[in-house]
């Protein structure tokens, strides 16, 4: 199971890597370059708005279904149509009541409200993708997923970057953020269209669209789903919460709040760009736990090298931006004129990185395990933690304090998914391990200090320090050359 894990986690990487970074700083930064001042503030806003109600569009059903048909592939044909159809009614119940509360609130209204109905459709779609490809992840087809992990966005990139360029050479001044919300609604809808023709083809299902109209055959089958789903549903609402409040509650507090998330919002770009590896480890992880635990296997040999590996590198990258993120930010922005504000919130929230990538890793162990009910508890508390810090920080220090809060809860959680699974299974480290570990992250800081002292030029820095570090990891054997070796 590890030596499928780490291959197709490299498989998965260098997808990620040829594709979504040219994206992020290829598309969407650009269109956060040539939009209007505040636009992209604002679409980043309701873009974490749509997020904050995607318990009623998931309603947990995606975890739920990976972790049910890795176990039980044989009752996909039961279920799979019910689910497609649950998803596309719960699809439309966001929709409305995202836009309903959106309107009640008061400040969004006209253009922004056009804005976000198309990123509840987008929403509603990536969803539906998702749900598509847990279906051929819980049966197995891992390579396959990871070849599709990358398909929406390069759909994007050509179909964005065509309109970036057109409008480019219309010359009409700043460019409409409706246009990039569009673009990629396009795009979504052909990755849906091929995801699904990929699952029927897999499966050779016949999907009945009618099915929740056919009675007694609809309606038991819907209340199973949905009573088994609600407690993934609640950890998909309450993670949300605390993830998303931060940009939220920033350009709502603030009077010129859409300024200050629209530098919330570059920080974060980097943030998510990177968080991408953390999801990649967490849905080729949850198939291969469930497995694990239904065959009453070891999960700590899987978890651990898991854990090493995005530890290796997730502190890697964190130091490396940290580091240079006045660079990075005047790279990224080179006509702002506040680049010194961007650059120490990017410093703050890169930190969350860490955190995040720990708490893919266990919760992912403690979901697959179905131990949802204690995972639940901790992320009510991460919520009033946010809360609590961002009341007080965000009046006083804008972004600031909204990038202390994000790492300060993502670390709460984090410490707290590790301690319970040194609860429940044999996690707890050797002294040996755990010397190892302070040898590979008190290296690689020493590292990144003397780095400027050898080499003049930073690109040179950055260049050399990724494959230092991962010399280092295995030079302090916190990543062993035997493990890797032994794979099976």
């Amino acid at each position: 199971m590890q030596r499928t894990f780490v291959l197709n986690l490299l498989l998965l990487i260098f997808i990620n890597l040829l594709i979504k970074p040219l994206f992020i700083f290829g598309v969407d930064l650009r269109v956060q370059n040539e939009a209007e001042p505040g636009a992209y503030g604002l679409y980043f806003a309701l873009l974490n708005w749509t997020f904050l109600f995607q318990i009623i569009s998931d309603f947990g059903l995606q975890n739920f279904n990976t972790r049910h048909v890795s176990r039980f592939p044989h009752l996909l044909e039961k279920y799979y149509p019910s689910f497609l159809v649950i998803k596309l009614l719960l699809g439309g119940l966001y929709m409305a009541t995202a836009l309903l509360l959106a309107w009640l609130v008061g400040r969004y209204e006209g253009a922004a409200l056009t804005l976000l109905a198309v990123l509840l459709i987008n929403q509603v779609l990536v969803q539906l993708v998702l749900f598509l490809r847990s279906n051929l992840s819980g049966l197995g087809f891992y390579r396959l997923d990871s070849l599709l992990s990358s398909l929406d966005k390069l759909l994007m990139l050509l179909i964005c970057g065509a309109v970036l360029v057109w409008h480019q050479k219309q010359g009409n001044g700043s460019f409409p953020v409706v246009w990039f919300a569009l673009a990629q609604t396009l795009a979504l809808l052909v990755t849906v269209g091929l995801v699904f023709g990929l699952l029927q083809r897999k499966t050779k299902i016949a999907f009945d669209p009618y099915i929740l109209r056919k009675g007694r055959r609809g309606w038991p089958i819907a209340r199973l789903l949905f009573k088994k789903s609600l407690p993934y549903a609640l950890v998909v609402l309450l993670m949300s919460a605390y993830s998303r409040l931060d940009s939220v509650l920033l350009e709502r507090w603030l009077p010129d709040g859409a300024y200050h998330t629209d530098v919330f919002a570059g920080g974060y770009r980097l943030l998510d760009a990177l968080n991408m590896f953390g999801y990649l480890f967490a849905t080729l992880l949850l198939p291969m736990f469930g497995r694990l635990l239904k065959e009453k296997r070891p999960v700590e040999p899987l978890g651990s090298l898991g854990f090493k590996l995005i530890w290796t590198g997730s502190w890697a990258a964190s130091w490396a931006i940290f580091a240079y993120r006045h660079e990075l930010v005047a790279l990224m922005f080179p006509e702002k004129s506040d680049l010194l504000y961007r650059a120490d919130v990017l410093g703050i929230l890169i930190w969350s990185f860490l955190a995040v990538c720990t708490t893919y890793i266990f919760s992912t162990l403690l979901t697959a395990d179905e131990r949802l009910g204690t995972m639940n508890r901790f992320f009510i508390l991460a919520i009033l933690l946010n809360l609590a810090l961002n009341s007080w920080l965000i009046p006083q220090y804008q972004a600031y304090g909204a990038a202390v809060a994000s790492v300060s809860t993502q670390g709460f959680i984090a410490l707290a998914m590790v301690g319970l699974c040194w609860k429940h299974y044999d996690f707890l480290p050797t002294w040996k391990t755990l010397l190892r570990w302070v040898g590979f992250s008190g290296g690689l800081v020493v590292l990144v200090m003397l780095l400027p002292y050898l080499i003049g030029n930073w690109q040179f820095q950055l260049l050399l320090f990724f494959p230092a570090a991962v010399l280092l990891a295995f030079g302090s054997r916190w990543v062993e050359w035997s493990e890797l070796r032994s794979l099976r």
